[in-house]
């Protein structure tokens, strides 16, 4: 089949999502300068047809009446805007960016990116470029919501960030901790096809979910069910089991890790007779769970969102690592360990390891930074709090805090201190609608892109370069050209220097990957639909890629001895307590989709709650309820049913909207983030953390 390049052109274009992760390819059909059709593109060989109902859900949000196309500028309150010219809004936002730091320094300017350009590459490329030229040390983004705790986790342990995740292809016994697959695609680890591994590895051996709800990847495979926030009770006992019973992989410990006796001493009071009515699984089931993990030959544990925002989230992290550590289980077939790293060599790999750790912590309270990114629950206080490095203007890109943040909510506060705010985005959004200006971002689908950014945590390494399907909606621009003639007006335009985000991927995969030459911008081009990257999995010293100057896995630290010395210290969870967790949904991408009627048609949000804890607070299904914190309230409609397991409730984040999005608005469903721990105390004090699963709640008829 034909295909074109040529954006706008009639006919079918290779492409790919950047919803998620997966990175799934797909094939759009354009007639007429629109959209008509986007299928799974069979050709691809890396996700080989597979798509999900996002994918083509690009083509709605591309062509959503309700997005912003012109730059706007604030006219009144907030939501009251004008149309102006790029030039008009660049000068004038150069011009007052400038006299704000200059009137009170660098430490003045914060940057908030989001979710939709983290998946492309010169979106991204631009927000880093435009970081470096302001020298902006505060930058928040969803990490503190998402990944902090396993960044910290990975740094204390390896010395470095480079994520670590299991060998699907040859996994024979695969326990998931807090992640649900086949509605996620994977997190943190490259698998389109992760519904087709799983039932391969189920075939093999076994594929365990440990999880407080009878989730979509749980009800097919072997569950667990535990109680919220309890993973690090369980995985405790199980590493003191192994150890205790001397199932661990000595001969692998006294090789490469340091710390093996302390960690044994330090752990042996969590003995699956204690843990087990902190976490809800029976002592003899954590034995037998921690002895068939550790006798398994090809095993691997892996573990994602459900197990990083909870009060130990840092601590459950690092016993998920340590299990594959002691287990033996990693760098090895069918285990757990790094890839390839893209275009990365075995130096480049190396992280700076804790020397990031609380770098940018903030000037407030304190909290703690990681991976260079400030704390959400600091994003308030930098703002309203006077004094030397108050944030004084604020550049939004992609992001909307005040749904997805913690306290999101109260955040408009901070924002009406600003000398100015700058949003770049496909809406008006809850957030962007107090901006000073809205500069209209392109879609995925009409930009060029390549997959560089993603090489390094692919479960089979794959690369693709695709032109845009589209040509910009109105006056859209992509987020770097924005950023980078905003630097250039500023007189800082030096940071972006004089080669293209995509020459500068060129240079990259022209250095060689490991196992495989010969990869070039220009030969991905000539194969549209993709290059497997083919090479073996361990195929590479990873002794190289360890960070710490004594160039072994550190396997205790005095880190991680104040946190277990902080969870002993803990008290039994009460029994009648209710305890949240969220849910993730397949139909929904955090908050910026739910314009798109086919995704939200028949996805309304609702709190799921258990039969037994329904009758005794006389909840019956479809009940209007109001849940309520320390923090807030909301009022939502309870579903009855056995899904979740007493004393669970579970609700999705990412609703109740209030932009400029028509049909966002008309949808049910409230902000979670109104009524979640929302202030710096509450966050993980370790990672700075948010807390946003398992934390108390109650439950009433409204």
């Amino acid at each position: 089949m034909a295909f074109t390049t040529i954006p706008g052109a009639d006919g079918d274009h290779v492409t790919y999502c950047r919803v998620c992760e997966a990175l799934c390819g797909m094939v759009a059909t354009v007639e007429g300068g629109r959209i008509v059709k986007v299928r799974p593109d069979r050709d691809n060989p890396h996700s080989r047809g597979h798509i999900c109902v996002k994918g083509p859900a690009l083509a709605d949000v591309t062509a959503d009446p309700d997005r912003v196309t012109r730059p706007l500028k604030r006219v009144g309150g907030p939501g009251e805007f004008a149309p102006v010219g790029w030039d008009e809004a660049l000068n004038d936002i150069a011009a007052r960016l400038s006299a704000s730091i200059e009137r009170h320094g660098p430490q003045s300017f914060a940057m908030n990116t989001g979710n939709p350009p983290s998946m492309g590459w010169p979106s991204s490329m631009g927000n880093y470029l435009f970081q470096r030229a302001l020298e902006c040390t505060k930058l928040f983004t969803p990490s503190s919501e998402d990944i902090t705790s396993v960044v910290l986790a990975t740094e204390l342990i390896f010395g470095t960030h480079a994520f670590v995740f299991p060998d699907l292809a040859q996994c024979e016994h695969l326990l998931i901790f807090g992640s649900n697959p086949l509605v996620s695609h994977g997190s943190l680890m490259i698998a389109p096809r992760f519904k087709e591994d799983l039932d391969a590895i189920a075939e093999r051996g076994r594929v365990i979910v440990v999880d407080p709800r009878r989730t979509e990847t749980a009800r097919k495979f072997e569950h667990v069910s535990i109680i919220p926030a309890g993973d690090v009770w369980l995985l405790g006992a199980m590493l003191n089991t192994i150890l205790g019973e001397g199932l661990e992989d000595r001969a692998f410990l006294d090789a490469y890790g340091a710390g093996r006796d302390e960690l044994a001493a330090a752990i042996g009071w969590i003995t699956p007779e204690l843990a087990a009515p902190r976490c809800g699984v029976e002592a003899d089931a954590i034995r037998t769970l921690a002895r068939d993990f550790a006798a398994a030959p090809r095993a691997a544990a892996m573990g994602r969102i459900g197990i990083c925002r909870a009060s130990y989230s840092t601590l459950t992290n690092y016993f998920l690592h340590l299990l594959n550590l002691v287990g033996g289980k990693f760098h090895r077939p069918g285990g757990v360990g790094w890839g390839h790293g893209g275009t990365a060599t075995e130096a480049q790999a190396k992280g700076p390891g804790q020397a990031r750790h609380k770098r940018h912590s903030s000037r407030v309270s304190g909290q703690a930074s990681v991976w260079g990114t400030q704390a959400s629950l600091t994003f308030l206080e930098e703002m309203t709090t006077p004094g030397e490095g108050q944030i004084r203007s604020l550049l939004t890109v992609g992001a909307n805090p005040v749904l997805s943040m913690p306290g999101g909510p109260r955040l408009p506060e901070g924002f009406a201190t600003l000398d100015l705010m700058v949003s770049i985005d496909l809406y008006m959004t809850e957030t962007s609608r107090h901006a000073h200006y809205i500069l209209p971002a392109t879609t995925a689908l009409e930009r060029e892109d390549i997959n560089q950014f993603f090489m390094n945590h692919m479960v089979r390494p794959f690369a693709q370069y695709v032109p845009a399907v589209l040509p910009p909606a109105g006056e859209a621009r992509g987020e770097y050209e924005i950023l980078r003639d905003l630097a250039a007006r500023m007189g800082r335009g030096d940071a972006f220097g004089n080669m293209t985000p995509f020459e500068m991927a060129d240079g990259a995969l022209q250095a060689g990957i490991e196992g495989q030459d010969g990869l070039s911008l220009a030969r991905l081009k000539a194969n549209p639909h993709g290059v497997m990257i083919e090479r073996g999995r361990w195929a590479f010293d990873f002794e190289k890629r360890i960070g710490h100057a004594d160039g072994k896995i550190h396997l205790w630290g005095d880190i991680a001895a104040e946190e277990v010395a902080r969870l002993r210290r803990e008290p039994e969870p009460e029994p009648d307590a209710l305890r949240l967790i969220n849910i993730r949904k397949l139909r929904s991408i955090n908050s910026w989709m739910h314009n798109v009627e086919k995704l939200v048609r028949s996805d309304e949000p609702r709190l799921l709650i258990h039969p037994a804890d329904a009758a005794v607070r006389r909840i019956e299904d479809g009940m209007p309820v109001t849940l309520s914190t320390q923090w807030g309230a909301i009022e939502v409609v309870a579903e009855v049913t056995d899904e979740v397991r007493p004393g669970c409730v579970g609700y999705p984040h990412g609703w109740g909207h209030g932009g400029g999005w028509r049909g966002a608005n008309a949808l049910p469903g409230r902000n979670l983030n109104a009524i979640t721990p929302a202030t710096p105390d509450q966050a993980e004090q370790v990672s700075g953390m948010s807390l946003l699963e398992g934390f108390p709640v109650e439950v009433r008829a409204a």
